[in-house]
């Protein structure tokens, strides 16, 4: 949505925001729910499949994917002319044969990554920036969607005895509010999708109150969303004394879960918190079930770990996440790595009671600061403010003080000043005009010690 757009959705009156919510929520809905019966009778049966049956599944699927992905995108293509003009004898139908692919490449030559047996046809594109603040765009069709949520629903949903009937409520990053505004409501209902849609921007001790009222309005069985903003909810409330209303379950997503904030999370809504891990890439996913354990959806696509040198690691040792995606044809990923790291447990130490699924061990590299507001608000998710058909090859925001950001960014041919603006608009937006913004051209973001920068870092003593 174009800033124009969103300023005149944000000024809306509530009941007519919440009408073309349900409009956005239809359309979404329609999107992605292509066979989802069919689907999802698929995804239940093969619960019931042996760990060699998924192996044996997966391996076939793999190596259709490799197999399209050579004939027909031009990339891929491209690189195996040149592989194979070196040595003809190399597998394209090995994974290990495949060189990891970096985001940059992409974003370099971005249509190239296309299917040509899918041009033409009616396409999505889902922007993001991820956490290390480089823009991204993929591509997909109404049958990878389809798929994907139709695993969502069954894995998240059917597995903690919950559906997309019931309501509930999303804490997510998009900017429904205006961020100065001071008066509730800092929500919208979508009726189509029974879904109360809370700001994140707007979190503050002083507005906690009015967050639990509108979960107990709403009768909200269960809350999914960044980590940050329900434990910041679940905390203030309990701090206050406020009576919290008891939910199902509270599934959290996009930010990594810590022990304590699962522990108070479950204490003020008297329920189960459970992680999600996936991304906008549409190739790897995983959800906890009530054991507690997090298994990785094997449809979703193939998940390992590699060192600094690109070598597949055993399970158990923390690696670079790279993953090989199998539901999305349009723009096949192979080897792509994610910018994540961590370790799937061992085969050895499954139980005869776990999932036929391989079990994510541990994930590392996702934490980000959050920014503090003048007004003592906390801001997380600020790497939207770069999606986009922006010409920069990576950016960072900075808090230098209470009252002042800088965006840190390498730009490409054919940045300017509108784009400029346009970034420092978007955060403006979403830390209120009591921030003041300043920015900084560079030839490169400062790295850690593991060569990897966040997109958001806060200079203040933490608190």
């Amino acid at each position: 949505m174009n800033s124009r757009l969103l300023s005149i959705y944000q000024s809306l009156p509530f009941p007519v925001k919440n009408f073309a919510s349900a409009i956005q929520g239809y359309k979404l809905n329609n999107r992605r729910s292509k066979n989802r019966e069919k689907l999802l009778r698929l995804i239940e049966e093969r619960d019931n499949w042996t760990r060699a049956q998924f192996e044996a599944w997966q391996k076939e699927e793999l190596k259709q994917m490799l197999d399209h992905a050579v004939k027909n995108v031009p990339y891929y293509r491209n690189m195996w002319k040149d592989i194979w003009s070196k040595d003809p004898s190399i597998s394209h139908l090995e994974l290990k044969n495949w060189p990891i692919l970096e985001k940059n490449t992409i974003r370099k030559f971005p249509s190239e990554f296309i299917a040509d047996n899918y041009k033409g046809q009616k396409l999505y594109d889902i922007h993001t920036s991820g956490t290390s603040g480089t823009p991204m765009c993929y591509w997909l069709d109404e049958d990878a969607l389809s798929l994907w949520y139709a695993i969502y629903e069954h894995r998240i949903r059917r597995w903690n005895g919950i559906s997309g009937k019931d309501n509930w409520a999303h804490f997510g990053a998009q900017m429904i509010c205006k961020a100065d505004q001071k008066k509730p409501p800092f929500w919208t209902w979508n009726f189509a999708m029974h879904q109360l849609y809370l700001s994140c921007y707007h979190i503050h001790p002083k507005n906690t109150k009015y967050y639990i009222e509108a979960l107990k309005k709403y009768k909200v069985k269960y809350m999914l969303g960044f980590v940050s903003s329900m434990y910041a909810i679940a905390r203030d409330g309990l701090e206050q004394g406020l009576e919290m209303p008891t939910l199902e379950v509270v599934i959290t997503n996009a930010e990594p879960l810590f022990e304590h904030q699962r522990e108070t999370i479950a204490k003020a809504f008297k329920c189960k918190v459970l992680e999600t891990y996936s991304g906008c890439e549409f190739a790897f996913g995983g959800n906890q079930d009530r054991s507690g354990k997090l298994y990785l959806w094997p449809e979703a696509g193939i998940l390992q770990a590699v060192d600094e040198a690109g070598i597949l690691l055993p399970d158990g040792q923390v690696g670079d996440f790279i993953v090989t995606g199998l539901v999305n044809k349009v723009m096949p990923l192979i080897r792509f790595r994610v910018g994540d790291s961590g370790a799937l447990l061992p085969k050895e130490k499954y139980t005869e009671q776990d999932r036929p699924f391989p079990i994510l061990q541990e994930v590392t590299g996702r934490t980000e600061d959050m920014i503090i507001t003048p007004d003592g608000k906390l801001v997380i998710r600020l790497d939207p403010i770069f999606k986009g058909d922006l010409n920069i090859k990576e950016a960072q925001i900075i808090q230098e003080t209470k009252d002042l950001l800088k965006i840190l960014y390498v730009p490409t041919t054919g940045f300017n000043q509108e784009q400029l603006d346009l970034i420092k608009h978007r955060l403006q937006d979403r830390v209120g005009s009591l921030m003041n913004i300043i920015t900084e051209e560079t030839t490169s973001i400062p790295r850690t010690a593991n060569g990897k920068f966040k997109a958001v870092v806060s200079k203040l003593k933490k608190q």
